[in-house]
């Protein structure tokens, strides 16, 4: 079987689905399929790479509205060679299903996250907001072949008109490494964040997008008083990527603002090794995001078996499992009372949800076996 993946970014990008590309195109390839993908340049290299096995041609495409625009040219011959294409939302999915229709090949295409009618919770121009919703729904609609990776993405497609009646229902995984790779890394969360003697941590990490929720979650923190933060010896450690760099600077600005530099403490990101070795040593991991379509955070902090505080949205309650408090999405005062709660009770304020397992081997075979349904439906 021959596969073309047509996706906006690779690695060397750094992202949670590039990651979960690369894993997917290696697993095709140790199973004897051929592969190829086309990408755009944005992880910093441009031309013909073979990555580790993997062909991958990077292509300089332009930039538009910070997202890249896919030239024809450059996709056709590989739509051409194969026998499947697999793309993803947002910039490459619609000239992707229309490369490969012109050649009369199958295009699945991998849907996150549909945001819908909530680009109007980040976009302050109803205009923009108004635009993004238009394009979402465009992509929702034109694309016949649909792999969704949680069932609240599915359930969103639906409502924003998917047209796909039976979308492949895939989740991700977080393809943690071997403990014992962890485990060997020299740092500890508590070194890394100084914590004293008795004092508990409160990891957040991740890019400070508004659909993160730091801002919900800064506001929970101004709703707690000094006194009871102090009291409960709890100290907030922030891992926060500079990207995007308007949010990190008004996450910074906020803490500063909102008096909360006595108990935040904020660090940069780190090596994913390294951060995971700081992220299992984390007396309690806060997952506040807005969307989520899948929740590499939540499954990761749930596969080291953290302490976890997360907001209901999207599909976190499929993936969030073991020890955990859930608040209302966007409710800044119901996370403070969480927050409060596990201030003065520590573990005994969390309930104990069902384990969330998600195998490598069964999902990346659900990848073949949606392949070769689409191809066999051709030959029917």
């Amino acid at each position: 079987m021959r596969i073309t993946w047509i996706v906006p970014h690779f690695p060397p990008h750094i992202g949670g689905g590039e990651k979960l590309y690369m894993d997917i195109c290696l697993f095709l390839k140790e199973r004897g399929e051929e592969v190829r993908v086309v990408t755009s340049s944005s992880g910093g290299i441009k031309g013909y790479r073979n990555v580790k096995g993997i062909l991958v041609w990077y292509c300089d495409w332009p930039l538009l509205f910070g997202h890249p625009a896919v030239r024809m040219s450059d996709i056709m011959p590989h739509v051409k060679w194969c026998d499947i294409v697999h793309t993803s939302i947002y910039s490459t999915a619609l000239k992707a299903n229309l490369a490969a229709f012109l050649n009369g090949k199958k295009c699945v295409t991998t849907i996150h996250e549909v945001m819908d009618r909530k680009w109007f919770w980040f976009e302050k121009n109803p205009l923009k907001a108004a635009a993004f919703f238009i394009y979402e729904r465009l992509i929702v609609y034109s694309c016949p072949f649909v792999h969704v990776v949680s069932r609240a993405t599915a359930s969103d497609y639906r409502a924003a008109g998917g047209r796909c009646k039976k979308p492949f229902m895939i989740y991700n995984y977080p393809n943690l490494p071997p403990v014992s790779d962890i485990e060997k890394e020299d740092i500890s969360f508590r070194e890394y964040f100084s914590l004293k003697e008795g004092e508990r941590g409160i990891l957040f990490f991740g890019r400070p997008a508004k659909n993160k929720g730091i801002f919900v979650l800064l506001k929970a923190l101004s709703l707690l008083s000094e006194s009871e933060i102090a009291s409960a010896k709890v100290r907030l450690c922030f891992i926060l990527a500079r990207d995007p760099e308007p949010e990190y600077k008004k996450a910074v600005q906020m803490i500063r603002e909102l008096d909360l530099s006595g108990y935040i403490t904020v660090k940069p990101p780190l090596p994913r090794l390294k951060l995971l070795k700081v992220l299992s040593g984390a007396d309690c991991c806060i997952i506040p995001s807005v969307t989520e379509g899948f929740g590499y955070a939540a499954a990761e902090a749930c596969a080291l078996k953290r302490n976890v505080i997360s907001s209901d949205a999207g599909s976190l309650k499929e993936v969030v499992g073991g020890p955990c408090l859930f608040f209302r999405n966007r409710d800044a005062s119901d996370l403070a009372d969480k927050l409060s709660a596990y201030m003065k009770r520590d573990t005994e304020a969390f309930r104990t949800e069902k384990e969330k397992r998600f195998n490598k081997n069964r999902i990346t075979e659900h990848y073949m076996d949606m392949y070769r349904s689409l191809i066999e439906e051709e030959k029917e």
